[in-house]
């Protein structure tokens, strides 16, 4: 069976409180790595780990620092601590908390919808909270098989919805005014769908590293292909964190979070959406084509909506 991860980002909870509550829904023990990172271990659902999204406090930077520097020794614990809460205090305007589980089988991934439910009652604010709220909810769906062609058609598919999941999804404005979730350039787009793209997977990995060197993309894919080829991913990559995983990093959702008609299941339902155009062989050919006639077309900005409309009837004709 598949599995899925989640990453849920929202603001208004502690960790040590969030913890608390996750842990009266799904069991295990509290670990606690540092006041920024706490990992519930041993649910039934493994491991779930909350983090201020904030990778120099996750993984205790300022102490790690000072030791490189020799200052480790010269000032008290106690100061260190004080100043890492007054870099937290600073970045919790902007940066969020995050939730992640384990790998779920896709028969188990309704309790993101608990977690979700369970943060909101108790005052976890998300995307719309706030304009510098740029809060996501990104799902890491296991890739079905590792191909060539599943890979291709997966990035096909997406290409082919974006504007529609846009459309559908709404993501924050101040989302799409960050590059988190940037959307792939067009030249790239055209390279990918044209039906005589036929790559072998050091071509798709090296092309996707050429027009794409970096991870804010609504669709990363440098986990999926860090766990193919991580020394070719990394010559590119220096110096980012990239957690190499066999899964497609969709990152276009908002976090919804404290709206009590939203439900996980929508975003979900969005990725299950690239994946049945994936598998729709036909219909993959025939918008590919008709996407790359829009794209040639210099008013194709301009043709948006009868795009839309025209993805929209294939999306109603799946649905049906």
């Amino acid at each position: 069976m598949r599995k899925v991860g989640f990453e849920l980002e929202y603001a208004g909870l502690t960790l040590v409180k969030s913890a608390a509550i996750l842990l009266k829904k799904v069991g295990g023990r509290i670990d606690v790595i540092n006041p920024y990172h706490i990992k519930i271990r041993e649910s039934e659902y493994g491991t779930f780990t909350l983090v201020l999204d904030f990778q120099f406090l996750v993984e205790s930077g300022l102490e790690k620092w000072l030791h490189t520097v020799g200052l480790d020794q010269a000032l008290e614990k106690e100061t260190v601590a004080a100043i890492e809460r007054f870099i937290a205090d600073l970045s919790e305007t902007v940066v969020p908390y995050e939730v992640s589980t384990s790998p779920l089988p896709i028969d188990r991934i309704d309790v993101i919808e608990t977690i979700k439910e369970e943060l909101r009652r108790h005052g976890a604010m998300g995307t719309k909270a706030d304009p510098l709220y740029a809060f996501g909810f990104h799902i890491n769906p296991e890739a079905a098989k590792i191909t060539v062609d599943e890979i291709l058609r997966t990035l096909r598919a997406f290409f082919l919805l974006y504007d529609y999941l846009i459309e559908t999804i709404q993501p924050d404005m101040t989302r799409r005014l960050t590059p988190y979730i940037d959307p792939f350039d067009k030249k790239y787009m055209e390279l990918v769908l044209d039906p005589a793209y036929d790559p072998t997977m050091v071509e798709l990995i090296d092309d996707y590293l050429a027009y794409n060197p970096t991870r804010n993309r609504a669709l990363d894919m440098l986990p999926l292909f860090a766990w193919i080829d991580l020394d070719r991913v990394m010559a590119q990559m220096e110096g980012e964190k990239i957690s190499a995983r066999p899964t497609y990093h969709y990152r276009l959702p908002n976090s919804r979070v404290d709206e009590a008609e939203w439900c996980t299941c929508e975003a979900w339902n969005s990725w299950v959406l690239v994946e049945r155009l994936a598998n729709d062989t036909r219909a993959l050919e025939s918008l590919g084509g008709r996407c790359l006639e829009f794209l040639d077309s210099p008013f194709h900005f301009f043709q948006k909506e009868e795009w839309i409309s025209e993805v929209k009837r294939w999306v109603d004709a799946a649905s049906s």
